[in-house]
């Protein structure tokens, strides 16, 4: 038996998806100390797995292999589902990490790229076509922001991102080695404590503040 924590449904390709689009549902279970991430389609707007999202929190019968889960409701026949998922946007962040293990794995088994320098990590991408980039985050001197430069999985520069040196709860951070890769992805920095950082919406032009002294935001 395992205990279904979320489910969701979503469209795989995002902005970039067609009209006729059909959504996928993501799930994530745990069994024991395990979490599972997996994913299902509904062709042509069926909700074959509308019942199974209405049962977060209860348990359900489920088995697996390496790349199906099997999922039996209480009342309903056995749904085969792809086991992972790159859905983004669950709650918890252990469903969060299921996600993104293996995605870092998959980077971390590649020959880094020369123009990557070896001190940068990989973090999940945005779920487009950038399944990972590599990122370098440092603390500035003035100890307000975090920058963050950015490359492609081949080492193209993707330029930089920015974030005050503080939680969305207004608490200070005070070293980026406190960022968890696990629980964060391009556009969303995540500590091990589970805070998310606040992102620096300044404006810049060529990387420099348009508006030197003011605070971030």
């Amino acid at each position: 038996m395992a205990t279904l924590v979320e489910a969701a449904n979503y469209l795989p390709c995002g902005d970039g998806c067609s009209a006729l689009t059909d959504t996928a549902s993501a799930f994530c279970f745990r069994q024991g100390d395990q979490i599972l991430v997996g994913e299902g389609r509904s062709y042509l707007h069926e909700g074959k797995f509308s019942a199974v999202e209405e049962l977060a929190g209860k348990q359900l019968q489920l088995r697996f292999n390496r790349r199906f889960l099997w999922i039996k409701p209480p009342d309903g026949p056995v749904m085969k589902i792809q086991r992972g998922s790159q859905f983004e946007n669950f709650k918890d962040g252990g469903c969060v990490s299921a996600v993104h293990g293996p995605i870092l794995a998959a980077a971390y088994a590649q020959k880094r790229p020369a123009r990557v320098p070896a001190d940068a990590f990989p973090m999940a991408g945005s779920g487009k076509d950038d399944l990972f980039l590599w990122y370098r985050c440092s603390l500035d001197s003035d100890k307000t922001t975090i920058s963050c430069q950015r490359w492609y999985k081949n080492g193209d520069a993707y330029g930089k991102d920015w974030y005050c040196a503080q939680t969305m709860a207004g608490e200070q951070v005070g070293a980026v080695a406190t960022l968890d890769p696990l629980l964060s992805r391009d556009g969303r920095l995540v500590l091990k404590s589970g805070a998310a950082l606040r992102h620096d919406n300044r404006a810049r032009t060529n990387d420099v503040l348009d508006r030197p002294g003011e605070a971030c935001r």
